[in-house]
């Protein structure tokens, strides 16, 4: 990559990284350089890197993963076009995961027995523990999570409604986490739940369920 002179420099860097990209300098999943290291390359700031990094994440080429750094996700951007519809499609996948989930973690926090408590707990371990990987290990760490709580529930027709779109659900949070990391106070959010079905107080079990996949879809729509 050629060092960068003119103005304005955050969209000059992030076309010399979609060269580097197109001339096969990382493959998808490769984690990219640092900002120093790509700033001194550059010739560039680090603020301009960011700028540059927030540009091609809104694109679908670059995905980032707290604390640990920048990764390629694909070779070419993602048009304006399919990527509000495909923003579109998650918002609607999470609309109905605060239908079945929201109402599944009231139940639990009422119908869970031991086992029930000690599957979600390990569950809970498992996917907080993924917090800054790759997005489809963390999705399907979440969904499994989620799935727990809802057998807790001893619902069988919402246990079936939620593996029957299982896959769609993983896809969708794959999707999700490529386009944003994991959301301010994730983690938290996640043992909240947690604690409330286990400690079985159902209202705010099912309310943290709402506000959380609620705050999923906001922080989607800010992101687009």
């Amino acid at each position: 990559m050629k060092a960068l002179t003119r103005t304005p420099l955050s969209e000059q860097a992030a076309q010399a990284l979609l060269e580097a990209i197109g001339d096969g300098r990382w493959e998808i999943g490769d984690q990219l350089p640092g900002e120093v290291a790509l700033a001194e390359e550059l010739s560039v700031g680090r603020s301009t890197i960011r700028e540059a990094i927030r540009h091609l994440a809104a694109r679908g080429v670059l995905t980032t993963r707290a604390g640990v750094g920048v990764f390629l996700a694909a070779r070419e951007p993602v048009e304006p076009w399919d990527r509000l519809a495909q923003i579109g499609e998650i918002t609607d996948v999470v609309q109905v995961r605060v239908a079945i989930e929201s109402r599944a973690a009231g139940l639990a926090a009422h119908q869970h027995d031991d086992d029930d408590a000690r599957a979600i707990r390990l569950a809970l371990g498992e996917r907080n523990a993924l917090v800054s990987a790759a997005p489809a290990d963390l999705a399907a760490a979440d969904i499994r999570l989620h799935r727990a709580i809802v057998a807790a529930s001893h619902n069988s027709l919402l246990l079936a409604l939620f593996d029957s779109l299982r896959q769609r659900l993983i896809g969708a949070m794959t999707d999700l986490l490529t386009i944003m990391p994991a959301i301010e106070n994730d983690v938290d959010d996640h043992v909240a739940v947690v604690d409330a079905i286990t400690t079985r107080d159902a209202d705010t079990a099912e309310r943290l369920t709402r506000e959380h996949l609620l705050g999923l879809a906001e922080a989607l729509r800010r992101n687009s």
